[in-house]
Parts: structure tokens; C-alpha cells; sequence
């Protein structure tokens, strides 16, 4: 959200040090596809349920929140232009190539294409050279969940790869040479990794780490050496950050009963961060708030420069204090109203217990 803010405010123009929050928010995505990974392949062993109920249920999970989601995204992606228009900042427009292109690629039939592209949820899979900015286009963050969708259509046949040795080295090599094909732009030209190929390596260290999972040794001392010496990596690339920050994580899920003052201060510090009541709030409302926070960032900019004719750092100002506060409030309603209700019935539907 604040790395939004930044962009869709162009502070980031005006304040370079707020590039990394780009940059952190990219990496943060990337954490996440790698712990879909490992959670769809959970439920995957666990349940052992069939490909209708799973992929029924995952729809129900994802798309009616979506759908109205992506209803806001289309309104504020046209307050979005109407914004700035006429250039109210001068040459200080948030990322206008981005603003250029989406608008053309909603001319004539352009718009319609964008549609069915959403409705269906692939239009992450789109390169660009076939409908331009199609990953972004209406609601940015969206490029993720339909990399998510992707994901989910094929993900039982993945977990049923894993069973034989065979199998694994055939989605092994399937992976890399996907991701090969995918970074020599074979595969068409996208912005993120928003088609399957592209973001292979993410999901498969979470699957590979659920698989072995109860293999993994029991940690009595929190091995701290060891992950600053996997830090350095980012010295390398910051690329590998994702793969650093998962191994800190694991780390953490696999720490039993620490003795030592280092490793329980850490242990102490994770629980805060990651199991707290306020990190299970916020993390039960995530995705109405990963959906739904920059549609209301457009719809502030455009009140703060057309409605109440506020200069860029009243703007910036404005939408730093109420951008977050709003997409809590939309979350908190979202969750309750749709997302939740959605679950329940996707139980109910199959005959499980809510």
C-alpha cells in the first residue's frame, strides 16, 4: 500500500529513497507466491480431495471480492486519467508511460478485450504484444492473483508429479526450462511475473518445502550465522531475497523450545510479528486489503486534485493519513460482507464442517 501511495502520487519522483519501497513491495509479492506454494500444497495432502470441490471452493475463496474489486478498479482507473489530465502537476505525472499506455489500450475494442480478459482471470497470462498492459490494466495488484489462478488450475496435477521420482525430475526440468523460456522473453513481454512460467521458482521452493517439511530437523537454537551468511547473498542479487527471507521463516517455523537467550529474544520478536492477534487480524483481512487499496488511492487523488484542488504535497500528505485507514475500513466490511460469507458457503457446499 505505501509503495502505491509513493507511485500513484509520484512522491517517489520527488523523494528517490522511496524507489526501495518498490522495490520491498515487489520482493514481499514474491514471499507470498512462494508461501502459496507451500499452502495449496498443505491442503493438497492433507485433504486429498477432488478436483471439483478444490477448485470450486478456490474460486469461491478468490473471485466474489474480486469481481467487486475489480467494479472499483474500473471506476478509479478512469478517475485515475481524469486526475491528470491537463497535466495538474506539471511534468510531475505518476508513472505516465504506464498512464499512456493503459490509456490507448482501452481505445475501441480495447476495453471489451480488457474485460473478458478479468472476468476469466487470465489476463496475467496476456503478453503484452497481444493486449497491452493487460496485468495491470483497471486493478494493479490483480497481476498476482491471477498468477495465483494459474496456479490453481494446475496445482493438483503438480502435487500428484511429486509422488515418483520420475515425476519430480519432469516438473523439475519443466520448471526451469519454462523459466528460461519466460526470461528470454519466448514467451511474450510482461511487466511482472504475472504468467505461470515466470514465477515457476517461487512456487516451487514452496512446494518442495512443504513436501520434505517433516523431514526438516527440529531447531533448538534459532540459526542465526547461517542466515546472515544467506543475507550476504542480496550483496549478489537482490533477487535471491525472497529465497533469504523464506529460510529465515522456516527457520523460525521449526524452532522447538529455545534455551538460549539469542534465540528465545528471537523467537520472542517473530511471534510478535508474524502470530500476534494484530498479525492475525490484519493477516485474515489481507487480501480484501491487497485488492482493494489502490482503487480507493485513485479515488483520493482524484478528490484531492478535481474536487478539492490541492497541490502534490497537500495530495501526498492527504493520501498518506487516509488511504490506510479507508482500505481498513474496506477490508474490514469486505471481509465480513463478502469474503467470509464466500468461505462458509464453499464449505457448506461440499459437506465440511465450517
Amino acid at each position: 500500500m505505501l509503495s502505491h501511495i509513493a507511485l500513484q502520487t509520484a512522491a517517489d519522483t520527488r523523494i528517490p529513497a522511496l524507489g526501495a519501497l518498490d522495490s520491498l513491495a515487489s520482493n514481499a509479492v514474491k514471499v507470498f507466491i512462494i508461501i502459496s506454494g507451500f499452502v495449496i500444497t498443505h491442503l493438497l495432502l492433507e485433504r486429498k480431495e477432488r478436483y471439483l470441490p478444490y477448485i470450486t471452493r478456490r474460486w469461491l475463496r478468490i473471485y466474489p471480492i474480486y469481481l467487486i474489486c475489480l467494479a472499483a478498479g474500473i471506476i478509479a482507473t478512469y478517475l485515475h486519467f481524469a486526475a491528470f489530465a491537463g497535466h495538474p502537476w506539471g511534468h510531475w505525472v505518476p508513472q505516465p508511460d504506464l498512464i499512456a499506455h493503459e490509456a490507448k489500450s482501452l481505445q475501441g475494442p480495447g476495453l471489451l478485450w480488457h474485460l473478458l480478459a478479468h472476468l476469466t482471470l487470465l489476463h496475467g497470462a496476456i503478453s503484452n504484444h497481444v493486449l497491452d498492459v493487460s496485468e495491470y490494466m483497471f486493478l494493479g495488484p490483480a497481476w498476482s492473483l491471477s498468477l495465483e489462478w494459474q496456479f490453481y488450475l494446475i496445482a493438483p496435477l503438480v502435487i500428484y508429479g511429486l509422488r515418483s521420482q520420475s515425476g519430480r525430475i519432469l516438473l523439475a526440468l519443466t520448471t526451469v526450462l519454462a523459466y528460461a523460456a519466460y526470461r528470454r522473453g519466448s514467451l511474450g513481454d510482461f511487466i511482472d511475473p504475472s504468467f505461470l512460467p515466470g514465477a515457476g521458482l517461487y512456487f516451487a521452493t514452496g512446494i518442495a518445502t512443504r513436501a520434505g517439511f517433516a523431514k526438516l530437523p527440529a531447531l533448538s537454537t534459532y540459526p542465526l550465522a547461517l542466515i546472515i551468511l544467506a543475507a550476504g547473498s542480496l550483496l549478489i542479487s537482490h533477487e535471491l531475497f525472497p529465497f533469504v527471507f523464506w529460510a529465515a521463516f522456516i527457520a523460525w517455523m521449526r524452532l522447538d523450545d529455545p534455551t538460549d537467550a539469542l534465540s528465545v529474544g528471537i523467537a520472542r520478536a517473530l511471534d510478535c510479528a508474524l502470530d500476534s492477534r494484530s498479525a492475525r487480524f490484519l493477516g485474515i483481512r489481507s487480501y480484501s486489503t491487497y485488492l482493494i487499496h489502490e482503487p480507493i488511492i485513485h479515488a483520493l487523488v482524484y478528490a484531492c486534485i478535481r474536487v478539492f484542488s490541492l497541490g502534490m504535497w497537500q495530495t501526498i500528505v492527504a493520501t498518506l493519513f487516509l488511504a490506510p485507514a479507508l482500505t481498513l475500513l474496506a477490508a474490514v466490511a469486505l471481509y465480513r460482507a463478502v469474503e467470509a460469507p464466500a468461505i462458509a458457503y464453499g464449505k457448506r457446499l461440499f459437506h465440511e464442517a465450517a
